[in-house]
This record gives structure tokens, C-alpha cells and sequence, in this order.
């Protein structure tokens, strides 16, 4: 998993210990699995991978979801909060 030097463009980040941590747990998790070397740059990169494809993905889904929703005019949404609502119960 490990890349050569120079593959990218090196980037300093401040993290807090606890989140060191944990991706440092993961990482041995990943040697674990794969039977191969992975440094935290390794891991840090793979859950940036990972998120961000999650990221995109919801994006997706939401916009779909929104491409399906029926639309609405101003003039309408503005007439409805003007109707009073039906009182139940009476």
C-alpha cells in the first residue's frame, strides 16, 4: 500500500492525539487485512479517499432525491402559509 515519494504534493495538518490515534488503530488494522506494510500517511490518505467518495455519493443520492421532488412556485408556497390550517379534533 505504501507509495513511492513524490507521488503528491506533501501537506502538513495539525490533528488532535485522539484522532492520531485512531488512525494509527486503523492502519494496524489494514496490516492486519492485507498482510502489508501501512503507514499513517497510507491510512490517512485511504479514509480521505474513503470519505470523500462517501461525501460525493450522498451529494448524488440528495440531488436525485431532490430531482424527484415535485416542484413548487413561489405564488403557491406563499398561498399556503396564508390558508389557515384545519383545526382538528373539533
Amino acid at each position: 500500500m505504501t507509495q513511492t515519494r513524490g507521488a503528491g504534493a506533501p501537506q502538513a495538518v495539525r490533528l488532535p492525539q485522539e484522532l492520531l490515534e485512531r488512525i494509527d488503530r486503523y492502519a494496524a488494522r489494514l496490516e492486519g487485512e492485507l498482510h502489508l506494510s501501512v503507514s499513517r500517511s497510507d491510512a490517512l490518505r485511504r479514509l480521505l479517499t474513503l470519505a470523500l467518495e462517501d461525501a460525493e455519493d450522498t451529494a448524488e443520492a440528495e440531488a436525485i432525491l431532490r430531482a424527484n421532488e415535485p416542484r413548487v412556485s413561489w405564488e403557491e408556497l406563499k398561498a399556503s402559509s396564508e390558508t389557515p390550517a384545519p383545526v382538528h379534533g373539533s
